[in-house]
């Protein structure tokens, strides 16, 4: 199916791995998932509300982020399809492709994310303009968002994390 994105979320989740041992985090999921969840329950415990007004945002922002971060995929995909000439000494050549290898890797995972993120953008779109037209200042709305803009926040965070990981490893291979 064309619209089929489970593979999306798969991979995505798959870089919510623990370095070391090479496993699921589940210190990683707890904080992507279970925290957000938390502040959503707590939400609708304190009976937040929202304005209807604070939706025609919300419809804006996630909107000009599906556009930035596709613009980013796209940017990302350009440092992909780089070709690197291979020294002539074997050491160099192996500490390149060691390297590029690193990189390639890295790049990966931050498609997989950006992705991901992509398709929180366009649910919490879809959700902040069914909560807007249907008029929805209080009930399961605002817990929905809050869930969706935490979780868009911190899966942002790591995206930047590891988009920095990879440039600073591009500036420090130049110099």
């Amino acid at each position: 199916m064309k619209i089929d994105v489970r593979f999306i979320v798969r991979d995505h989740l798959r870089t919510l791995y623990n370095a070391r041992t090479k496993r699921l985090s589940l210190l990683d999921v707890a904080l992507f998932y279970a925290a957000p969840f938390g502040a959503a329950i707590a939400s609708c415990h304190y009976a937040f509300t929202v304005k209807v007004d604070a939706y025609n945002v919300s419809i804006t922002f996630f909107g000009i982020f599906i556009a930035l971060l596709l613009n980013i995929q796209v940017a990302m995909f350009g440092i992909f399809q780089r070709k690197w000439e291979v020294p002539k000494d074997q050491r160099l050549a192996e500490i390149q492709h060691e390297t590029l290898s690193d990189r390639r890797a890295l790049l990966i995972e931050l498609n997989a994310n950006l992705s991901y993120l992509i398709l929180v953008c366009v649910a919490a779109l879809f959700a902040a303009l069914v909560f807007y037209i249907m008029d929805w200042k209080d009930g399961a709305a605002p817990p929905i968002m809050v869930f969706l803009y935490i979780h868009f926040l911190l899966t942002l965070s790591m995206i930047v994390k590891r988009s920095h990981a990879l440039f600073q490893k591009e500036y420090v291979s130049e110099i």
